[in-house]
């Protein structure tokens, strides 16, 4: 089975905020849509083990903005996999509050929402959380990040990196005796340990990068 093929479902990313005792956290998530249209509900699945669900559950409230295409993938790896357990994630984000006390980042974003949570569902690993739409305003007029959007700009970034590292690698080894010239398809750094000189036989620690 292809799991990857999930990846072509219409989903968008968005930010899952609340505050509650004193913290303030928020999360990454993929998986929100309007259920109802009156009244407007809005359904939101989040893992179980994140502070984020933990602190909606106890406050019954939150807020969701939608992530647009600009955002930095740094931005979303913030969001998403830093604990909001060991650090503030809104210390260096620009956001506002809403009548509720629960933050929302205010870049990179298109639209905000707030959430009363009337309904939870126990989801094995996650919870999903269903609730009237108490707040909603524009943001900004940049169009939404697709799931399959940020699953493509990460292989990009990805490969990026590999090309990156790869082109910083010597292609070229000069032995220092005989002054054969090393230019194979293997990377010198990956030939045996016990490999030699074809010409005078000396091994790979006398051959020296040349370009």
């Amino acid at each position: 089975m292809d799991e990857t093929a999930l990846f072509r479902l219409s989903y968008g990313l968005y930010a899952a905020c609340v505050a509650f005792g004193g913290k303030q956290t928020g999360c990454i998530v993929n998986t929100a849509a309007q259920v109802t249209a009156s009244p407007a509900r809005l359904s939101v699945t989040m893992l179980k083990s994140n502070l984020t669900s933990e602190l909606v559950r106890k406050k019954g409230s939150l807020t969701l903005a939608v992530l647009t295409g600009d955002v930095p993938l740094d931005f979303i790896s913030d969001f998403g996999t830093r604990s909001g357990r060991d650090c503030d994630k809104f210390a260096s984000v620009a956001h506002a509050v809403d009548g509720a006390g629960n933050p929302y980042p205010t870049v990179y974003t298109c639209a905000r929402f707030s959430m009363q949570v009337d309904t939870v569902l126990d989801l094995d690993t996650h919870y999903q959380f269903i609730g009237l739409l108490t707040e909603a305003a524009r943001t900004g007029d940049a169009p939404p990040l697709t799931y399959a959007g940020y699953h493509e700009r990460k292989a990009a970034a990805r490969a990026a990196a590999a090309a990156e590292t790869a082109g910083d690698a010597p292609k070229r080894w000069v032995c220092t005796v005989c002054h054969w010239v090393y230019d194979g398809e293997t990377p010198f750094e990956e030939l045996p340990d016990d490999w030699v000189c074809p010409v005078c036989h000396q091994p790979k620690s006398v051959f020296q990068p040349l370009d």
